[in-house]
Order: C-alpha cells, then sequence, then structure tokens
C-alpha cells in the first residue's frame, strides 16, 4: 500500500464511467449528473456497507468516503477472500471469512523508504467489544513509536462496517497518517514496528475476550453498584498518570472537576444502562494495565504460544485482578482466590498440557507466595504431574496485596489428562493453594533461664533413688533459626564405675545429633559413693523436616525426635516432662487408626481438629470414638453449599454427651460462639471446643459431656437460636 494510492481518489472511477458521452448540460446540472454517475457506479461495485448511514436521503460525500474505504480495504485484505466475496458462492464466503476472523486484528502499514514522510498505518479488526480501539491506536502509536518523542497526525479516518455479501459479520477499521521528519526517526520505526504491533494486537485481542467474558457472566447488584462508582469516580477524578501533559487533555480535566458537583446524578443516569449492557464498562486505560502483562510475558514466553492464548491470560488476569481488588475492599481479613483452568499443548512434545492460571491475594507483608508453593500444591493434586519447562510467570508488584500467576503442566508419561483429573484438580487446587501461603518469622531467641535450670537439676536430682534408675531429663524448646530448632535438655544420671561420657556415648552411638555447649557438675551421692551428675546441652535439628504443608513448625514432632534419640541413645530414659504429651500422641495415634480415609490431606486436618482441642488436658481424656464423630461432623460441614447458607450445623446426640459442629465461610462465627460460652459459665471439664479454618472455611465445634438429657437439648436449642439470630444481623 502506498501514499500516492491513498490519496488519489480517481482510481475508484471504472474506466467506462469516464468514457461515456454526457449530455450537453450547464454547469452546475453537469456536475450533479458525474456525481450522480459516480455514486451510483460505486454503488454497484461496492464490497462493504457502512454499520450506519448519516440519515440523508443522498449523500454522495458520504458514498465516495465508503468507497474510499473500500480501495484501501481492496489492498489489506487478502486477494482470495476479494475474490470470495465478489462470487455469489455462499460456503466459499462463509469459510474465507472464517480465515479473517482467525487473522484479526490486522495491521499494515507503507514502509516508506526515505524521510521526510508520512506513515500510513491500517487497522482491521471486529466492531464488537471493542470501543476504543481507535483513540488506543492513535495513542500508543503517536507515544511508542519513537520512544521519548510525541509524533504528528495528519489524518485520521476510521469506518465500521460489514460485507455486503457477508451482513453477519461487522468490522471495524481505521486508518492514521503520521508525520516523520527526519531519517534517524523513520530508522527507529522500523526498529519497533513489528514488536509495538504485536503488542497492539495482544492487546485488542485481550480487551475483546474481557469484554466478551463480563457480557456473558451475570453480575449482582452489589457489583453492578460497584462498577457504577467505579466509572464515576473515573471520569470526576482520572488518576494523575493517565492524563497527558499537553493542554488539550489539560482543559478538558479542568471543565470535568468544573462540573463534577452540577453533574454527578447525571452521569449516575449516564452509566446505570451502560452497566446492564455490560460490554462497555471498559475505557481505555485497560489498554494501559494490559501493557503490564505484555511486559511480563517477554518476547520468548509469547513467541512461543498461540497468540489468542496468550490475550485469554491477559483478559484473565485483568479481570482477576479486578475482582481481587474489590473483594479486598470488601473483606481484607480474608484470604480470596480466582483460579481458571485452561488447556493447552507442549511446545516442546506437542502433548497436552494444561495452563493454571489465578489470583490470589496476600494479607500480611511476611508472606511469601512463590513458585514452589505453587508446584508444591499442584504436586498435591496430581502427583504424576511435572512443570513444562519455561512456562512459570508470577507477577508481584510492589505494595499491591494481588499475586497473579500462570503455569503449565504435564504428565510425566506425556499421556493425557482424564476428565477425573480435571476435575480433582479444579476441586482441591484451590485449597492447596490457600493452605501453601508460607509465613517468614523472624527467628526466635530465648535467653537461658539460670535460675529455671537449677531448679530443675534439683528437681531431677530427687528423682534418682536407685543404682538402676532410668536417666532423667527436662526437655525444653530454647531458640529457632533460619536454618535449625533448638532444645536445651538438662540430663541427670547415676554415674557407675567406667561409666562412658556423654560424649563419648553421642560419638559411639552412631546418631547423627550432635550436643553443644555441654555443661557438667556433680550434684550429690547416692548411697554416698555413686555421684549424680548433671549434664546441661543443647541439641539442634534442622527445621525443614518439621514443617507442616502449611509452613507453620510442627514443634511437638521435634521435641518428640529428641526424646526418641535421646531413649535409644541411653537404652531407655525417663522424660520428666514428656509424659502428657506422650498420652496425647497416643490418643491421637488411635484416633488416626479409626479414620479409615489415610491421605495426607485427611491426616493435615486430623492434626488440626485434635491439637485444637481446649483444654488441652481433654485431649488425653476424651474417648478416641467420640472425636472420630466430632471429626465426621466436620468433614460433612466441608461438603455444604455455602452460597445458599450462611451456616450449617450439625449436632450426635450420645447417651451421655453431645457432638456439635457449627461451620461457616463467615470468621466473625468463632467470635459469636465464644461470646455465648462464655455467658453461659459451662465447667470445662464438662465441655470441650476445637477449632479448624480449612477451604476458606471456619468450623467450631463441641463435645458436651453431661448425664441430663434436658440440659444437652437445652445447650443443643441454645447455640441453635444464637445461631439463627447471628444469620439475620449478618444478612442485615
Amino acid at each position: 500500500m502506498t501514499l500516492c494510492e491513498l490519496k488519489s481518489v480517481s482510481f475508484l472511477v471504472p474506466q467506462q464511467a469516464i468514457c461515456d458521452p454526457l449530455p450537453a448540460l450547464s454547469g452546475e446540472a453537469l456536475f450533479r449528473h458525474a456525481q450522480e454517475k459516480l455514486t451510483n457506479t460505486l454503488k454497484s461495485a461496492s464490497l462493504i456497507k457502512p454499520a450506519y448511514s448519516t440519515c440523508e436521503k443522498d449523500d454522495a460525500e458520504f458514498d465516495i468516503y465508503v468507497a474510499f474505504i473500500e480501495r484501501i480495504l481492496r489492498n489489506l485484505l487478502p486477494q482470495d477472500l476479494i475474490a470470495a466475496l465478489s462470487s455469489e458462492n455462499e460456503e466459499e464466503i462463509q469459510i474465507k471469512v472464517h480465515a479473517l476472523n482467525e487473522k484479526l486484528p490486522i495491521i499494515g502499514w507503507n514502509n516508506p523508504e526515505q524521510a521526510p514522510c508520512t506513515l500510513s498505518v491500517s487497522l482491521l479488526c471486529h466492531s464488537d467489544y471493542t470501543s476504543g480501539v481507535g483513540r488506543y491506536l492513535c495513542d500508543i502509536m503517536t507515544k511508542w513509536l519513537i520512544p521519548g518523542k510525541f509524533l504528528n497526525i495528519s489524518s485520521v479516518r476510521s469506518l465500521n462496517f460489514s460485507f455486503t455479501s457477508c451482513p453477519e459479520q461487522s468490522l471495524f477499521f481505521h486508518q492514521l497518517l503520521i508525520d516523520v521528519d527526519t531519517q534517524q526517526q523513520l530508522e527507529i520505526v522500523k526498529n519497533n514496528w513489528e514488536s509495538l504491533c504485536n503488542e497492539i494486537r495482544l492487546s485488542i485481542l485481550a480487551v475483546r475476550h474481557a469484554r466478551n467474558v463480563i457480557s456473558i457472566k451475570k453480575l449482582s447488584a452489589e457489583q453492578k453498584k460497584a462498577m457504577i462508582e467505579e466509572n464515576i469516580a473515573a471520569v470526576i477524578d482520572p488518576p494523575a498518570k493517565s492524563l497527558e501533559n499537553n493542554i488539550f487533555n489539560q482543559m478538558h480535566n479542568f471543565w470535568l472537576h468544573l462540573s463534577a458537583e452540577d453533574k454527578i446524578q447525571q452521569i449516575q443516569e449516564q452509566f446505570s444502562p451502560r452497566i446492564e449492557q455490560r460490554t462497555k464498562i471498559f475505557d481505555g486505560s485497560i489498554f494501559h494495565e494490559i501493557k503490564h502483562s505484555i511486559l511480563l510475558f517477554g518476547d520468548k514466553f509469547t513467541g512461543m504460544r498461540n497468540l489468542r492464548h496468550v490475550s485469554r491470560l491477559i483478559s484473565y488476569q485483568y479481570l482477576f485482578r479486578k475482582t481481587l481488588l474489590r473483594q479486598v475492599l470488601e473483606f481484607p481479613e480474608e484470604r480470596h482466590l480466582s483460579i481458571k483452568v485452561l488447556t493447552t499443548t507442549s511446545n516442546k512434545k506437542g502433548t497436552m498440557a494444561l495452563g493454571i492460571l489465578g489470583a490470589m491475594n496476600v494479607l500480611r507483608e511476611n508472606e511469601l507466595f512463590e513458585q514452589r508453593h505453587i508446584v508444591e500444591a499442584i504436586s498435591h493434586c496430581i502427583p504424576h504431574a511435572c512443570i513444562v519447562e519455561n512456562s512459570f510467570l508470577l507477577d508481584r508488584r510492589s505494595h499491591d496485596p494481588i499475586r497473579l500467576f500462570y503455569v503449565e503442566i504435564e504428565k510425566i508419561n506425556a499421556s493425557r489428562f482424564t476428565i477425573q483429573e480435571l476435575k480433582e484438580l479444579k476441586r482441591n487446587l484451590p485449597h492447596q493453594l490457600k493452605d501453601s501461603v508460607e509465613s517468614v518469622l523472624h527467628p526466635v531467641l530465648m535467653p537461658r533461664n539460670e535460675e529455671e535450670i537449677m531448679r530443675n537439676i534439683l528437681l531431677l536430682s530427687q528423682q534418682l533413688k536407685y543404682i538402676n534408675d532410668l536417666p532423667q531429663l527436662i526437655i525444653s524448646f530454647n531458640a529457632q533459626t533460619e536454618q535449625s530448632l533448638q532444645f536445651i535438655v538438662i540430663l541427670l544420671r547415676v554415674l557407675r564405675d567406667n561409666d562412658q561420657t556423654l560424649p563419648e556415648i553421642f560419638a559411639t552411638s552412631g546418631t547423627e545429633i550432635k550436643i553443644e555447649e555441654l555443661e557438667v557438675k556433680r550434684v550429690g551421692l547416692l548411697r554416698k559413693r555413686y555421684p549424680k551428675e548433671s549434664n546441661v546441652f543443647k541439641i539442634s535439628l534442622d527445621k525443614k523436616k518439621f514443617l507442616r504443608r502449611d509452613f507453620t513448625i510442627d514443634l511437638f514432632k521435634a521435641r518428640q525426635e529428641v526424646s526418641f534419640e535421646l531413649n535409644a541413645i541411653f537404652n531407655g530414659i525417663r522424660d520428666f516432662n514428656g509424659g502428657i504429651l506422650s498420652k496425647q500422641q497416643e490418643v491421637f495415634q488411635t484416633l488416626r487408626g479409626l479414620i479409615q480415609e489415610t491421605s495426607s490431606q485427611n491426616d493435615f486436618l486430623l492434626e488440626n481438629f485434635f491439637y485444637s482441642i481446649t483444654p488441652p488436658l481433654r485431649q488425653t481424656l476424651i474417648p478416641p470414638a467420640s472425636l472420630k464423630t466430632l471429626f465426621s461432623l466436620m468433614q460433612e460441614s466441608f461438603g455444604v453449599d455455602y452460597k445458599k447458607e450462611t451456616f450449617s450445623l450439625r449436632a450426635k446426640f450420645e447417651s451421655d454427651e453431645l457432638m456439635i459442629m457449627a461451620a461457616s465461610p463467615i470468621s466473625c462465627l468463632k467470635d459469636e460462639l465464644f461470646s455465648l460460652i462464655t455467658k453461659l459459665k459451662i465447667p470445662s471439664s464438662e465441655l470441650s471446643c476445637t477449632y479448624v479454618n480449612a477451604y476458606g472455611i471456619h468450623c467450631i465445634g463441641y463435645l458436651y459431656q453431661n448425664r441430663d438429657p434436658s440440659i444437652r437439648n437445652l445447650f443443643y436449642s441454645t447455640l441453635k437460636d444464637c445461631l439463627k439470630d447471628w444469620q439475620g444481623r449478618i444478612k442485615k
């Protein structure tokens, strides 16, 4: 396409129309006759028709303009499409138009060789869901063809139209002429042209997909209200970064502020019907937001994937961010997650792969959500899946609570994912991702309390009464560093003839535990002959072994590891302060045996359930069968549809005890029930409580042991009435 073709209209006139003899008429009549002749010729040869007319009976100038646009399109469109549109073969027309849809948007230019010159840039795209694309094209071309210099636009023309042979296909054409002054500027334009065109195409496809999603999705009243307020705020007080420094935008902004107070009501009435349509809720700012996503992807990621697939990623990221920001404003203390599973192919192998796109908010600054957390969450859902190389993306902006991520997975054996695997992934992955957020804590250091150590040494010394007594020890947590957990061990033993020293015992035992800062003292004699020896030392363990799935540290297991190792080294010990802990572990193992499901997910929930029982002493006193029943009620609560119900309440009446499980996605349920229990003043020997927050559901369980059935029924009805009152307040 050359500039001379764009400037010349004479090419549009068929030769026979020019050569036909004209009747003898006056000058004005002759001009009118020639104009009518030209208009009729253009109409008969037209391949396109505009979406709207000028509402005038005879507008020859507009017809000439449409014909001029058609002339440009004949050079821009594939020749086989033009040939098909000129024929009467409907099947061929549909095939060629479908092929055109796959190529849209199309961007062309005249590619001049010498400067000064005028660039002619043409764009053809769908007209639906692309409003504002003409302004966007002008904006990005003038600012980014030569970064740092604002180019002048000498002419702009556009048209909404459809093909005469295919009226259901609605398209939009936009062309602008841009002045380039020097040869150096022209070279910069040529270097930037390809990358800028790819960015423009991605932006248009992404915006169109996002608007299409919104038009299909039914919005709630709250969402409509939020979008109305957002659009009103954008009109009255646009952000400073979106305004240009030229005088036209500054004056426009001035008038907006000047008339804001008088026109708020008018603006509300203007935006309400647009929100109902849902296709016009996006303004030009969406293009600037998407530019960040394009830069994040990079040329390598984008170049190895289908362009439409990349545009879907960008559009979903934009929608996810807007949705989560609104949810965070409404419920800042809750964890929010949006996720989408897309089917794609592995670029190297050509096998089926799954693209997982998601967005989640972090609640605190010290929370980590990186690639290893996402990969581990996926492995819990599909153990035999692996990550496609160079497919991971993470959008983590400063001072922004939203984390956007994308990763592609495939099977190790290159087989296809089954429908059941996809269902399991969609059901379990959101819960796994929420549980994978890691909190980074500062290392804990607790200085030694020498007074407490001396007291414990005297206490253990009194336990050694016979020569064959087992070593007595107390294990206390001391500190946490970035890599290890540290425990202080106080060990007292009776020394007999030829007994080895503590370092010799550890050296010959083959244990991996190393003792540090050993202090040895004599604290008396047994039978005035055998000395009692106290050993105070430090033991460090690698804390990675004791990280749970939610990245909390299982301090009980770490302490138990120390106790087991020392018991093996000394062929038996008495863990003085670990008696109740051992009993707790015994009850927990019994409870685990009663639960038939033994998955890692079930174990994780079971641990949270058991060790949150209060008072803690009740963990060793409640029968495991009762705990199993209460745990089953909690599992049932996770399957409730909380979109229909604010809370769920389940109960199990036994001969002398009552088990209740209340659950809700609303966190204030916990405070409501705890306040009720405080008012009832039930003795802790009769009432036990457990609290678990999993899958975004807050579960509070009660086990009430009372032999009087009327009192148990009264407790249940009181709890139920309290929840109904709370539900009413929540709905209001």
